[in-house]
């Protein structure tokens, strides 16, 4: 809910909901329902990006979505491409047939003058609850709110979970080097500005390819509470339910995958693991924080080929074991905004990707990384003009 300063100046934020598909799923008809239910129409505009694989029924399903009351933007390729040339940005910024065409989804929200913006995938379904009402807290900036702070220095987000089985599930993107280690958390409450909001999954939690070949988990309920983690506690964010205040989403660039490694092995399926890290590295040093729970979405998750998911995940799993104790530990970060931040932060990326070593960190995975920073430093200008300064 708003806080109560909030709603006695009679403010309601204004939202965008951002996805891309190439699949013709009946997602926008929940959405539709949730915000009507809760009088939330005349405060979202959904970004829906299609791409070349997207069939035509879902343009004619965004238009009759329309027709009920609820804004739908959902531009052609050509569009797109036309958008993207006026703000400068050559057509290879954003690859075509890519999950990296969401980005495309941010900018436009941000040209639109949203005050925040929602993130999901197009399996993620809302379910009964105030979809819109949770997501803007991230628009408070004084929230009481219950705490976790752990010795770790990690906290895993789906211990919030029930699952259909015993044992540890861990999140995509959670660190190995992490896992099966005692986090010591430490419960209190404390006032907290709320940058980030991730919500959680019923039915197929966000798991890596290995988790769903060996060890597989059904989410069923999410019994507990939200909370918020303490500064320094960290944990893997994804686009999967996950809301933003405008402001940070200039340091939310969804890294482009798909570049060949050593001996052809991809970098892949983590350009949102690596966005979520680089977020909430710049969230922790302007002050913000990160509040995981509700809302609560059902993950009716698309097919996969999992043994192929974790080829293309392994190279990435690897990077991440040298990369997030540098980002969790090393990185000094200077700024007073999110642009300003994330700029310094792509600065130190290069000089830190030079320095690690191993069988991966090779000249193809630096250059990589100082490829990743120059369209960091892109991404964060284009922002900063959108939002006006």
């Amino acid at each position: 809910m708003l806080d109560s300063d909030t709603q006695n100046r009679g403010f309601t934020p204004k939202a965008a909901l951002v996805f891309t598909t190439i699949y013709d799923n009946p997602i926008l008809e929940t959405y539709l329902r949730n915000f009507i239910k809760y009088d939330r129409l005349d405060a979202v505009e959904v970004f829906l990006i299609p791409d070349r694989k997207t069939p035509g029924r879902v343009y004619d399903r965004c238009r009759e979505v329309t027709m009920q009351g609820l804004q739908v933007t959902c531009p052609t390729m050509e569009e797109q491409e036309e958008f993207l040339s006026h703000l400068g940005l050559p057509p290879s910024f954003i690859p075509q047939n890519s999950d990296n065409r969401r980005n495309v989804g941010f900018l436009m929200a941000l040209h639109s003058r949203v005050d925040f913006i929602i993130s999901i995938d197009d399996d993620n379904y809302c379910l009964d609850e105030d979809f819109f009402g949770a997501h803007a807290v991230v628009c408070q900036d004084a929230v009481e709110a219950a705490v976790i702070d752990t010795s770790l220095g990690w906290y895993n987000i789906c211990e919030l979970l029930r699952f259909n089985r015993q044992g540890p599930v861990y999140p995509r993107g959670f660190p190995y080097y992490a896992r099966h280690r005692p986090a010591n958390p430490v419960h209190t409450t404390a006032q907290k500005s709320i940058h980030v909001n991730a919500g959680l999954w019923l039915q197929s939690p966000d798991l890596d390819a290995m988790s769903w070949l060996v060890n597989p988990a059904v989410s069923q309920s999410f019994p507990g509470q939200s909370v918020v983690l303490g500064r320094n506690v960290w944990t893997a964010v994804n686009t999967q339910n996950t809301a933003l205040r405008a402001e940070a989403v200039a340091a939310y660039y969804y890294i482009m995958m798909g570049y060949p490694l050593l001996g052809g092995l991809p970098i892949d399926r983590y350009g949102d693991i690596m966005a979520g890290y680089f977020l909430q590295a710049c969230m922790q040093h302007l002050g913000g924080s990160l509040r995981v729970g509700t809302p609560v979405a059902e993950h009716r998750r698309n097919r996969h080929d999992y043994l192929q998911d974790a080829m293309r995940e392994i190279a990435c799993l690897a990077i991440m074991e040298d990369l997030l104790p540098w980002i969790t530990q090393q990185a000094r970060l200077e700024g007073n905004s999110y642009s300003e931040t994330y700029i310094a932060l792509s600065y130190l990326l290069e000089d830190a990707v030079e320095t690690f070593q191993g069988t991966l960190w090779n000249n193809s995975t630096r250059g990589y990384f100082h490829q990743t920073a120059h369209y960091m430093r892109k991404w964060a200008t284009i922002c900063q003009s959108l939002l006006g300064g």
